[in-house]
Order: structure tokens, then C-alpha cells, then sequence
């Protein structure tokens, strides 16, 4: 507690509110700002979840323009950003390893969610002109159409470049090549799919995770 010295318009020592008073050595009143309490150095729980996060938003930041509208309906319900709601999935769902060490787990993660139906027959082969993905053709039984387009990617996880289709390529054509982000040797590059509606690109197939690759 501060205690006044003159009266309330003499200096002051100890604390008051955000202040502290104090006399120099001459015999000046000083007036300074407290200082704020140094903050706690973090649990080890929470370095850990730290560690995760950031794993989880390094991965997240090369792919958002895919999961700005692969997940758009699905977060829209829960008030999510897609962004958001692809962390939040991949951190509760696809982080593996150690506490110590983390990994992502590149098949769980969720580019796109929605009620079309997937392709078990969907493959991706890689090429040094591109990688050829391939599907099967479209059963009238399946939730979709024909014409549904098909949207492909590439991501060099390494450097978080990525190259996708631009939404023209048809469930129909049953095969498409889609050109190879900037990669350098030693570089590890992750395949997906999935399919969007013909009549609403936000009605999506769940993304599968087709193949990863390691450039020689």
C-alpha cells in the first residue's frame, strides 16, 4: 500500500493502483508505471499442444484454398471458418508420433466433407509429366451424377506448394493429369480427391487420400 507523504498533491512511496512512488537519493519524488507480473512459463501439457498446433497449421496453410469450399457447408453448421474446422479435425484426428515428436497422419486429414459418394476404384499414379489420377465410372446407384466434377490435387507438403484442377474435369472422363507443383529432390508429395455436384460446388464427396510420393 502507498503511503502519501504531503498531502495529496506531495509525492508518495509504496503503491497506489497502477503506480509506484518512491524519493531518489536528491530527494525527488518518483512516480512509475508497475510493472506487470511476468507471465508463467507454460505447462509442459501445454508446449506439447503448442508443438501439435503448429504442426497441424503448417500442414493447413498450403491446402486452404481447397478446404475454403470442401468444408464450407460442413463448418458453416458448427460456426467454424473451413479453416478452422480442418485444424480442429486434423489436431483431434490425425496427429500421431510422440508427444515429443508429432507426426500427421496424411491419410485422416479432411479436405472436404459432404454426402456424395466416394470412389473405392480412385487412384493416382505419379509421373515426371504429372500424376495421372483415375476413377471408376459412375454407378446410377451412387449419391451424384455424371457430371460431377472431379477436384485433384498435388501438395508438396515440404515446401507447401500445391497445384489442384480447376473444377472442369468430369466424374465422366474417368481419368485427368494434373501438373506437378515446384518440388526438388527429396520432397514428399501427398495425392487427393473428391468429387463436387453438378448443380452446388459447396455438395462434396469426403476427400480421399490416394498415394504419397518421395521425389528422387
Amino acid at each position: 500500500m502507498g503511503k502519501l507523504n504531503l498531502g495529496i498533491l506531495g509525492g508518495f512511496s509504496g503503491t497506489v493502483g497502477t503506480v509506484v512512488g518512491s524519493t531518489n537519493k536528491n530527494g525527488d519524488d518518483i512516480i512509475r508505471a508497475r510493472s506487470k507480473k511476468p507471465r508463467t512459463a507454460n505447462s509442459a501439457g501445454q508446449l506439447k499442444q503448442q508443438t501439435k498446433f503448429g504442426l497441424v497449421i503448417g500442414f493447413m496453410q498450403g491446402v486452404n484454398p481447397v478446404v475454403r469450399t470442401g468444408l464450407k457447408r460442413v463448418a458453416a453448421a458448427e460456426k467454424l471458418s473451413p479453416y478452422n474446422f480442418a485444424c480442429r479435425y486434423a489436431l483431434n484426428n490425425a496427429v500421431t508420433g510422440t508427444d515429443a515428436q508429432p507426426v500427421i497422419d496424411y491419410g485422416k486429414v479432411m479436405l472436404s466433407d459432404g454426402e456424395l459418394s466416394r470412389d473405392m476404384q480412385a487412384k493416382a499414379v505419379y509421373g515426371a509429366e504429372g500424376v495421372v489420377f483415375s476413377w471408376s465410372e459412375y454407378v446410377p446407384t451412387l449419391v451424384g451424377s455424371a457430371n460431377d466434377t472431379v477436384s485433384m490435387l498435388v501438395y508438396n507438403v515440404s515446401n507447401g506448394e500445391l497445384s489442384f484442377s480447376d473444377e472442369t474435369v468430369l466424374r465422366s472422363a474417368l481419368t485427368s493429369t494434373l501438373a506437378l507443383p515446384y518440388h526438388e529432390s527429396g520432397d514428399t508429395l501427398l495425392f487427393y480427391l473428391f468429387f463436387r455436384s453438378a448443380t452446388d460446388p459447396l455438395v462434396v464427396s469426403t476427400s480421399q487420400f490416394l498415394a504419397s510420393v518421395v521425389i528422387d
